[in-house]
């Protein structure tokens, strides 16, 4: 469980009672939080190239290595960004349902690697000849996946390796496309509840407050028992 976030206290006006669980950071620095959304990502690997093997496409795991020159994974993230743009604009030319996704990787000599999980169905020596045109390096790598669990594998395999002290603080480790497969949400019976951010010991002193004037219990969602008090400051780390 994470232990870096505020509180969720979900409102059960009806039953006179509010649950009380721990949030997710969601952040990569921490152990728990990357593990799971790592597990989650690996998932929805795994769904969308099912769904599009279903759909009679030949989905590709894909490597494109940084231009030799650059040296930093600065350096090579900027690149990325501006040939990407041109490339996908190339991809879509010859394959318009193009639907990817996409985990940079930090190499042991410290520059970026991407890795894809497409099915743009371009040929690897289609996918050399134009990611050089676009100042990418001048290795790739296409394999053809046969089975969609074996994607689930590539991307936790890359997903969450350390980027290093030079990537930006608002890197993005996975991107896809819109129409990729998502997760679907579990229904459960907190659905219906009213939820609420708790990060703070004044904001929780105001719950306590509500709770009291209103007869509303709290009740721990993990045990099942009245919650016990709980200092925010000691637990919650600053952004």
């Amino acid at each position: 469980m994470c232990d870096r976030a505020g509180l969720l206290i979900g409102w059960d006006d009806a039953n006179k009672r509010a649950l009380v669980c721990r949030a997710n950071c969601d952040s990569w620095e921490c152990i728990e939080c990357a593990k799971r959304m790592s597990e989650n990502w690996g998932f929805r690997a795994e769904l969308g190239t099912r769904v599009l093997q279903k759909k009679g496409y030949i989905v590709d795991f894909v490597t494109i290595t940084s231009h030799e020159k650059l040296k930093t994974f600065s350096a090579t993230e900027s690149v990325w960004r501006s040939a990407w743009s041109t490339l996908y604009a190339a991809i879509k030319r010859k394959q318009p349902a193009l639907e990817y996704m996409i985990v940079p990787e930090r190499h042991k000599d410290g520059r970026m690697h991407v890795h894809c999980i497409w099915n743009a169905e371009v040929s690897q020596r289609w996918l050399k000849d134009n990611a050089r045109k676009r100042g990418l390096g001048y290795q790739c790598k296409v394999i053809h996946l046969t089975h969609e669990r074996s994607t689930a594998k590539y991307v936790s395999k890359y997903i969450g390796k350390d980027l290093g002290t030079d990537a930006s603080a608002r890197f993005r480790r996975v991107r896809v496309s819109n129409g990729w497969a998502d997760l679907p949400q579990p229904t459960t019976q907190s659905d219906n509840l009213r939820w609420e951010y708790v990060g703070t010991n004044g904001a929780l002193s105001i719950v306590y407050d509500e709770c009291q004037s209103k007869r509303i219990t709290l009740i721990d969602q993990k045990t099942g028992q009245i919650f016990d008090d709980i200092d925010l400051g000691t637990i919650v780390q600053p952004a």
